[in-house]
């Protein structure tokens, strides 16, 4: 199980995510096909209408479920987003806490399926996703 983001980040790239870094998820908790993030909202995650902008929710989504596919990889393979659907249930403010449990639903030889489910400490739901990455080797 790997519970740090820049380690599990390491184990598929050779260049650190300074975008991660800049939006700021966590890693709660990784282990093959599951990853489950975090992310601190913040007055720079604010859009002019007073809650999260729904890119900061997308951007988060993405990595999570990216990163539930992280795990999987074997030495060599790396992955990158073909597409994915979101859906917004309710809208997020500043300083909560949000998690995403994703999750790996498909996993190819070229490509995988994910879904994922973001919500807030108590259980209220955010958004949900499903998603479709490309899986090859440099």
């Amino acid at each position: 199980m790997v519970k740090n983001y820049r380690q599990l980040v390491a184990k598929v790239f050779s260049h650190p995510d300074h975008f991660g870094e800049l939006v700021g998820y966590e890693i709660v908790e990784a282990k093959e096909n599951v990853a489950k993030t975090s992310l601190k909202i913040k007055s720079k995650h604010i859009s002019p209408a007073g809650m999260v902008h729904g890119g900061v929710i997308s951007t988060f989504v993405d990595f999570s479920m990216g990163a539930c596919l992280f795990s999987s990889l074997k030495a060599g393979e790396r992955c990158s987003t073909i597409e994915f659907k979101i859906n917004y249930i309710s809208t997020v403010k500043l300083d909560e806490v949000i998690y995403c449990d994703a999750k790996v639903k498909y996993r190819g030889k070229s490509h995988a399926v994910t879904e994922a489910h973001v919500y807030r400490h108590k259980g209220k739901d955010i958004a949900m996703a499903m998603g479709t990455y490309n899986i090859y080797k440099l």
